[in-house]
């Protein structure tokens, strides 16, 4: 039947990539004999295996072959994996990280994700759910979104003023026992209040308006999503383009 599945290291992450047209139903992900995830949808899956070094991966799918429930696995055996994405790349404060797809494969082009850089190895983001801004790797945001776009402003200083504002930003969210803000796309929210709710792209837009004073960040209607974030920054003097996956794109504007 040939080869269903693809496995790869990045950091801390293990991608999981369906490579067949199988129609699977869904497939369970076992890390050296521990059950690690089980996948119902998309093409792709990531599993957190923190700093350990697992050996062996073995996925089980699920699907009909005339009629028939049946069951396939594969199993592999890992090598460390190089992400091209980090070669002769440096990231500094206030670096600003667009991405046009989504660990959730189904969104891709339409949600997309953003965060900004506060040091060489670290970035703030608000990826969804709870705690609603957490601080983490640049690697672990590299290994889930290869297709994004890498911006730097050209002020060093108004860079290192909204790494700042993220830094004190979730601060002050920890020390509120990370009640508020709650993550959520509420159409209703004002852009400029940080307390209520917070989101990927907007977590960028306060950085940069209340940390920098920079008012060039527009929203155009709706929520100040990933695209105008992207739109606002691709053609701007005050940025620069550090690098940029070739599939990077947006269907609609948001």
């Amino acid at each position: 039947m040939g080869k269903h599945f693809n496995v790869e290291r990045g950091g801390r992450w293990l991608k999981i990539n369906r490579v067949s047209n199988v129609p699977i139903y869904y497939y369970e992900v076992y890390v050296d004999n521990y059950l690690a995830t089980i996948v119902y949808y998309g093409a792709s899956a990531y599993v957190d295996v923190g700093y350990q070094k697992p050996r062996h991966v073995f996925v089980v799918a699920y699907y009909q072959s005339g009629g028939i429930p049946s069951s396939l696995t594969e199993s592999f055996i890992l090598t460390n994996f190089n992400n091209p994405l980090t070669r002769d790349r440096t990231f500094q404060s206030g670096d600003i990280l667009v991405a046009s797809d989504n660990v959730n494969q189904l969104m891709t082009g339409y949600v997309g994700h953003s965060a900004i850089v506060v040091d060489e190895g670290h970035l703030i983001e608000s990826p969804g759910g709870h705690p609603a801004i957490q601080k983490d790797t640049i690697q672990q945001f590299l290994d889930k979104h290869p297709e994004h776009a890498h911006f730097r402003p050209k002020s060093a200083q108004m860079g290192k003023k909204a790494a700042n504002y993220a830094e004190e930003y979730i601060k002050e969210y920890q020390q509120n026992g990370k009640d508020k803000p709650v993550f959520s796309f509420t159409l209703s929210q004002e852009l400029d209040d940080p307390w209520e709710y917070v989101y990927c792209s907007k977590l960028i837009y306060l950085c940069y308006t209340k940390g920098a004073d920079y008012e060039a960040l527009e929203n155009d209607f709706l929520w100040y999503s990933p695209e105008d974030l992207y739109s606002d920054l691709i053609d701007n003097d005050d940025f620069e383009l550090v690098y940029e996956h070739d599939d990077v794109g947006f269907h609609i504007n948001t």
